[in-house]
């Protein structure tokens, strides 16, 4: 069967991972110039302005992907303007509510927070919220049509403009303190985002699709949209709260406020930031996947459904596992390199947090994965109800085990493991007829990314620097393919197949 699927992903991966290198060029100075504490701060305003984000644009953009496949699989053309048409008017109004609640109650909000200079920080959301919430909006018309190309170049328009007027207005702005250099890291964020809002406007008038037709089908938009946004907004919510209940906790723990700041710091700007590069693999194959699953489910086409399911998650897996692995391994030669100023003093807990996250995120990627088929079949209250029991438990395991002096900041990744294994096993249970696991294709990556773990945290025991890592990752990956080798033959061969098949055709 010919998808769009493969390519799609194909497509995104390539932007993520161009967009995860820019990325790091952005938080790695950043970080040297604002420091730990500014980064902390970075990190409490980026999580409210991610929620945020979430709110007017997130579920848009998933429900928009799903309605207008569906509406393509039924020939139901007509529809598309008009779910432009009323997604517009929602996403303009809301972001604009929400940005001015955060411009007069801006020096409430970051006292909450425990950092009262940062309220000019809030104040940008006015801007920040309407760009965001319309390139959310023209993404999930593309994505509808399976075309991920406009996606993926407005997510590297960003990432390079990001860069460039970041890092130039921090450091210009760090003069006058730290909080001001977040605030130029910020102003750089809004440039990105209207560079890109310019370039997806171009593309959506010259594909036609900014006439909408005169219906608006609100009824049909909101019954998608409404639980999307909420399900979405689950996660980033969740860390909206950890964002203002995290250093009185780590104060309960033993931490004074500073030491408080730098180690989540550590946790959310320096150790999420390297081990959600692996993410990247997965989130692109949820984004490709989501239309497709949902033209197929329109089409009540469920040996279809299976067959892509299974193998998109067989690609993602193989290649996600040991990426993970490599980077856990690598981590403690790796951190003092690209933090040498920062990391004198912490690199223990970082090491030690790059281990617990690991799991964490393995469970992320298996989440985003099984939410998308969720979304594409149209079940999306059940992915909120998931989502929102797992968020639940999440914050219960935060406030119980961060005070705990021996746990004290490793309780996050712990409460995102709980967050993370309650939404799949419900998915799972729901899926059942569709999801069915390879424990072949399942396990050996596993096996194969243990055993390189193991030989490369010993070559990196053993020597340091730039050299030591670039032979342990390429040491690694011969190790992993020669496991998972057995692998390797059996998707050659479906290769093989496939394109054998379509000459015949």
């Amino acid at each position: 069967m010919k998808t769009n699927v493969g390519k799609g992903a194909f497509i995104l991966i390539v932007s993520g991972l161009v967009c995860k290198f820019f990325g790091a060029l952005f938080r790695l100075p950043l970080t040297n110039i604002i420091k730990l504490e500014g980064i902390g701060i970075f990190q409490m305003v980026m999580s409210l302005y991610s929620l945020c984000l979430v709110l007017v644009s997130g579920g848009v953009s998933g429900a928009l992907s799903k309605l207008v496949s569906s509406a393509r699989a039924k020939g139901e053309y007509n529809k598309i303007g008009g779910y432009l048409k009323t997604s517009i008017i929602f996403g303009i109004g809301l972001s604009f509510i929400i940005g001015v609640i955060f411009l007069l109650f801006s020096r409430q909000i970051a006292s909450i927070q425990g950092n009262n200079n940062g309220f000019v920080i809030y104040m940008l959301f006015i801007f920040l919220l309407p760009l965001g919430s319309m390139i959310g909006i023209f993404r999930g018309i593309m994505q509808g049509h399976e075309n991920m190309t406009p996606t993926a170049v407005s997510q590297i328009i960003e990432q390079i403009i990001k860069f460039t007027f970041g890092i130039g207005l921090s450091y210009v702005f760090v003069k006058n303190g730290i909080v001001s250099g977040v605030f130029g890291a910020f102003l750089g964020i809004i440039a990105s985002e209207i560079l890109a809002f310019v370039y997806l406007l171009v593309i959506i008038i010259k594909k036609n699709k900014i006439f909408p037709h005169k219906d608006n089908y609100k009824k049909e938009f909101f019954s998608a949209v409404t639980p999307l946004t909420l399900s979405t907004a689950v996660f980033p919510l969740t860390q909206a709260i950890e964002s203002i209940i995290i250093i009185p906790l780590l104060i309960k723990s033993g931490f004074s406020s500073q030491v408080g700041t730098i180690v989540y710091g550590i946790q959310t700007g320096v150790v999420s930031a390297i081990l959600n590069f692996p993410l990247i693999i997965s989130m692109s194959v949820a984004i490709a996947l989501l239309p497709r699953i949902s033209f197929l489910s329109s089409q009540n086409d469920i040996d279809g459904q299976r067959q892509i399911v299974g193998g998109a998650f067989s690609i993602m897996w193989f290649i996600l596992v040991p990426l993970i692995f490599g980077i856990v391994a690598i981590c403690k030669n790796l951190y003092p390199l690209i933090y040498p100023q920062i990391m004198e003093n912490y690199l223990g807990i970082a090491v030690q947090l790059t281990l617990f996250n690991g799991i964490s995120i393995l469970l992320t990627a298996i989440m985003q994965f099984l939410l998308s088929i969720l979304q594409g079949k149209g079940f999306f209250y059940h992915g909120f109800a998931f989502n929102l029991i797992g968020g639940i438990f999440k914050i219960i395991t935060t406030i119980v085990l961060v005070p705990i002096s021996s746990i004290n900041i490793f309780a996050l990744p712990v409460a995102c493991i709980v967050h993370n294994s309650i939404v799949c096993i419900c998915a799972l249970i729901k899926l059942g007829k569709i999801v069915k696991v390879n424990y072949f294709e399942f396990l050996l990556p596993i096996i194969a990314s243990i055993i390189m773990y193991l030989v490369v945290s010993i070559l990196q025991s053993l020597t340091s620097g730039i050299i030591s890592i670039i032979v342990s990752i390429l040491v690694g990956m011969i190790i992993y393919f020669i496991f998972a080798l057995p692998l390797l033959f059996q998707y050659g061969k479906e290769l093989i197949i496939k394109i054998k098949m379509k000459k015949q055709q």
